[in-house]
């Protein structure tokens, strides 16, 4: 697989995906209770390498949108993952849209702040 393959456009391999800018990283959205998050942060830090995850959004209803982020190369992998926890049912999750404020631009911008705030 080429480079422009790895970053075709979403709708044309798989929808749940949306990428993000030049850098070759994918997201896919997730909406979580709020005491969920700590699950799938670890979960998918014990898979070293293979997505990081991100909090975007918090809603009033107690739930979440949280961001999967990783690169072309870990997409099936994350898919899987997230297969696996929902045909155990727990903790639950469901698609989300990303939200329109969540660009590449945004997210490494989220980065730096919190590097710059240890």
């Amino acid at each position: 697989m080429t480079g422009d393959d790895a970053r075709q456009a979403p709708e044309a391999d798989d929808p749940r995906w949306s990428l993000l800018g030049d850098a070759a990283l994918w997201a896919r959205v997730i909406r979580v209770q709020r005491e969920d998050i700590a699950y799938f942060k670890h979960l998918f830090e014990s898979y070293e390498g293979v997505a990081i995850v991100r909090t975007v959004e918090t809603r009033g209803d107690g739930t979440v949108a949280i961001a999967v982020l990783a690169t072309a190369d870990f997409r099936d992998e994350t898919d899987a993952i997230l297969s696996d926890v929902a045909a155990r049912g727990a903790p639950g999750f469901l698609p989300a849209p990303l939200p329109p404020v969540c660009t590449e631009d945004w997210f490494l911008h989220a980065w730096t702040r919190e590097q710059s705030d240890d």
